[in-house]
């Protein structure tokens, strides 16, 4: 018995999947839509109906790349809340060092003309950002504009250190990091937050956590 014939959704959420396979492993300016036609077995004919033209297709692929990449940086939610932080920030690395060539296609969101696209990567960032707020108001830390200010400023500091890090690996993974978490730990009280209000929250959360 023959299979279904897929669905248009289908077909195009196959071919996404297909690009955003490569472009793992290749620069995003070298992604042509003839071969990911014929790498997901379709006319290239095809992508122009699902996608317009070419920049429909690009944007379509950097969205796709933005969605996986951020399921592949939720850490596990069943940790200990003072254990999602590190866990958060190992995921973080180790999702850029697995997959160079997607995170750097996909900051190009935010230097992107377009406004569609920008909110793309500032809702990729949003959603890490949030995580990190839940998880301190969980510790009982107050949660303030400065506070949710300095996070997202924070993961701009990791993001270039991760990625100097990839073109210079003069660190070890576990030493850029520990720097990382050290670095969010001094962040906070620049945003206000108290330095023993913070060690007491740890600790009582995690007994075992110095003072940061």
């Amino acid at each position: 018995m023959a299979a279904a014939p897929r669905s248009p959704a289908d077909r195009r959420a196959q071919i996404l999947e297909v690009a955003v396979r490569m472009l793992e492993t290749e620069p995003f300016d070298d992604l042509s839509m003839d071969r990911v036609a014929a790498e997901a077995g379709v006319s290239p004919p095809l992508l122009f109906h699902y996608f317009k033209n070419k920049q429909g297709f690009r944007n379509a692929v950097l969205e796709a790349s933005a969605k996986a990449l951020q399921q592949r940086m939720t850490p596990d939610q069943a940790l200990p809340t003072s254990a999602q932080l590190r866990a958060g920030v190992e995921t973080f690395v180790d999702a850029v060092v697995a997959h160079p060539t997607s995170y750097l296609a996909v900051m190009r969101l935010a230097g992107s003309g377009e406004e569609g696209m920008r909110r793309i990567y500032r809702g990729m960032r949003r959603t890490f950002t949030d995580w990190i707020v839940r998880a301190l108001a969980e510790l009982g830390l107050p949660t303030t504009p400065a506070v949710d200010a300095a996070v997202q400023g924070w993961q701009a500091f990791m993001e270039e250190v991760v990625l100097s890090w990839l073109d210079e690996p003069t660190m070890t993974r576990v030493e850029v990091i520990e720097l990382c978490e050290r670095a969010f730990y001094h962040l906070l009280p620049a945003a206000g937050l108290d330095v023993e209000q913070i060690a007491l929250a740890l600790a009582a959360a995690r007994p075992d956590t110095a003072s940061p």
